[in-house]
């Protein structure tokens, strides 16, 4: 499910990028092939895969998780990890190699890539990569879930009554839920995006109000107002915060947490990343499309077909 606040995100990331491409010197020499590959060697681009693949399959990783039984434990360790890898060979070969290449290519200059190798190759770079970026790449699906949720209960009512606000969490002072919570308000240049992504919603449903009235449909026309009154004045930017806040201190270790906070606060080096994270999560949404691919649905409905024979035979020995 994709709700309009995920599509007027991306919207906004790729306006961000081509801003950033416009405002590169005419003479300024394009980025390799060559230096690409060698930034994806070292940042290790494909990891992309295993965040998606792990993402789509987190009910079966749970599952996993819950079973104590050795002998179950182990098919279903077994089950994951065929489905995992059919998830991400997938993935790997819809969404990188040359698609990759030419996704970067498009908005970064050769400077731009050497600073970023330089980056992906510091102390913190590593870090970033390898601990950090993976958890961050999982927040869409949370801000997805936690605004869709949101957007059902103001669609939901049936009268002009305002409920209280939502109450937020209030961890304890110098928790890692508390750093966290701490981080993702003063995350660079989320309120402004998350206050234009809810204008833009608003908007266009004040548009759909408009259109439904001139069809003499005044009862949907006063619903869709009222939605739209809701997602301007009642839906904050804390909200989600908090719901981010609470993922990343379940992943993410207290030191990790300080450090991101620490580079959030340097300007060249926040931009720099955010130019990264932006492209990437051009490739997120490419693998997001992957994963609901019909080519996909037929290699997992195989995966699935083959396991019921199994649990057949279960159930008739246990008879």
């Amino acid at each position: 499910m994709q709700p309009l606040f995920t599509t007027i995100a991306r919207s906004l990331a790729q306006a961000c990028i081509v801003t950033l491409a416009l405002s590169q010197a005419a003479h300024a020499e394009p980025a390799t092939k060559e230096s690409l590959q060698r930034y994806f060697e070292v940042a290790k681009s494909e990891r992309i895969a295993d965040t998606a693949a792990k993402a789509m399959l987190r009910k079966e990783g749970g599952a996993l998780q819950a079973e104590n039984d050795a002998r179950e434990k182990a098919k279903l360790t077994a089950r994951y990890e065929r489905l995992y890898g059919i998830v991400r060979k997938h993935v790997v070969a819809t969404v990188f190699g040359p698609k990759a290449i030419a996704d970067y290519q498009q908005y970064l200059q050769e400077s731009d890539v050497k600073d970023m190798i330089v980056m992906a190759q510091s102390p913190f770079g590593q870090t970033f990569l390898e601990k950090i970026n993976p958890v961050l790449q999982m927040q869409p699906a949370v801000i997805d879930g936690y605004v869709s949720k949101r957007m059902q209960e103001m669609k939901a009512r049936t009268d002009d009554t305002v409920p209280p606000p939502v109450a937020l969490p209030q961890p304890a002072a110098g928790s890692k839920e508390a750093l966290a919570q701490a981080m993702m308000l003063e995350w660079p240049g989320a309120r402004a995006q998350f206050t234009k992504g809810m204008a833009q919603v608003a908007d266009k449903s004040l548009e759909q109000a408009a259109s439904f009235e001139s069809q003499g449909n005044t009862d949907l026309a006063k619903r869709v107002r009222r939605f739209a009154t809701a997602v301007r004045t009642e839906f904050r930017f804390e909200e989600v915060a908090a719901a981010q806040a609470r993922m990343i201190a379940e992943e993410m270790s207290e030191a990790d947490i300080v450090a991101l906070t620490a580079e959030n606060k340097n300007p060249a080096r926040f931009a720099q990343r955010h130019n990264i994270e932006q492209i990437e999560a051009e490739l997120m949404g490419r693998a997001g499309a992957a994963l609901k691919s019909e080519e996909l649905k037929k290699q997992l409905a195989g995966e699935q077909a083959a396991a019921k024979p199994a649990k057949a035979g279960k159930k008739a020995a246990s008879k």
